[in-house]
């Protein structure tokens, strides 16, 4: 009987490894990452949507019904009024200094 057994568990143990390797083929075939790649995966979600609302804690006046595109016209947009503040800036500034010198 006791040989019996340890054939079995040798058997077993087989069977358990073929059944493995059998998986990591099915997985590599199919392209299924491991759990560990997974969890890997969520981490760049993560640290998007974390600048996406970053983003939107910045440009004033957002729309969260807008989704992503709408944001980013409207980050475009705010980005060009801004251009434009700073070119009035710049004149106004340039002509109170040419005043001033004559």
């Amino acid at each position: 009987m006791g040989v019996t057994l340890e054939v079995q568990r040798k058997e077993s143990v087989w069977v358990l490894k073929r059944r493995q390797r059998a998986r990591r083929a099915l997985v590599k075939k199919i392209m299924i990452r491991p759990k560990k790649s997974l969890e890997a995966s969520r981490r760049p979600r993560r640290a998007i949507h974390k600048r996406v609302k970053t983003l939107k804690e910045l440009v004033p006046n957002t729309k969260s019904s807008e989704g992503l595109d709408g944001l980013f016209r409207q980050t475009a947009d705010y980005i060009l009024a801004l251009e434009m503040k700073v070119r009035v800036m710049q004149t106004m500034v340039q002509v109170l200094t040419e005043t001033d010198c004559v």
